[in-house]
């Protein structure tokens, strides 16, 4: 029984000394889980909230002018992810703004500005993600994605706005080979309308 032990603790040693050797700046979940940790894609919601949690620390009420994904040369998006994103964020107690960009899942970069808006989106509006919106436009409209050749929309494209009265989620790609926006409510996910070029 000692012998068993003995050996199954040297194994565990091995192990240790092996993987600290192997990855000495990974953690283990990195290494078993490599697509949990290591994000390149994400939802319209990640980013929304990658954004605002960088507002919080100048702010504690930001809230959302607008947001939109980038296009990044892949024909990505069907699932509602993509790589890229930029947004501009209201920091509405201290009258400044924070304009944030996202690549490959991860804030790149942000800056601190001197305006604010008065027009923002309400957390409590936005309940409903890119990855439901896509589905919808697929089956309902049989939206397509922007082939890769189109270095100004290729795969599917995201937005988050306002006007004076309305708060839209779209989802852009096209539509009998024509260029579409698609536009959704992004507290129902109820459809409010499209445009479409000729």
């Amino acid at each position: 029984m000692k012998r068993k032990l003995i050996f199954v603790l040297i194994l565990v040693v091995i192990g240790i000394i092996g993987y600290k050797k192997l990855a000495p700046n990974k953690s283990l979940l990195e290494i078993c889980f490599p697509t949990i940790v290591e994000k390149t894609e994400i939802t319209l919601l990640d980013a929304y909230f990658i954004g605002m949690e960088k507002a919080k620390e100048f702010d504690s009420n930001p809230e959302l002018v607008f947001m939109n994904s980038v296009n990044d040369g892949e024909v990505s998006g069907r699932d509602g992810k993509r790589g890229n994103w930029q947004g501009y964020i209201s920091l509405t107690d201290s009258n400044k703004s924070l304009v944030f960009a996202i690549e490959k899942g991860k804030l790149i970069n942000y800056r601190v500005g001197d305006v604010s808006y008065e027009k923002t989106i309400k957390p409590s509006s936005i309940k409903i993600d890119s990855s439901l919106i896509v589905k919808s436009a697929i089956k309902e409209f049989n939206l397509k994605s922007g082939p890769k050749s189109d270095s100004f929309s290729n795969g599917f494209h995201f937005r988050l706005l306002r006007d004076a009265e309305n708060i839209f989620i779209s989802v852009e790609g096209l539509i009998d080979g024509k260029q579409a926006e698609i536009f959704y409510n992004p507290e129902t996910g109820e459809y409010m309308g499209r445009v479409q070029s000729n």
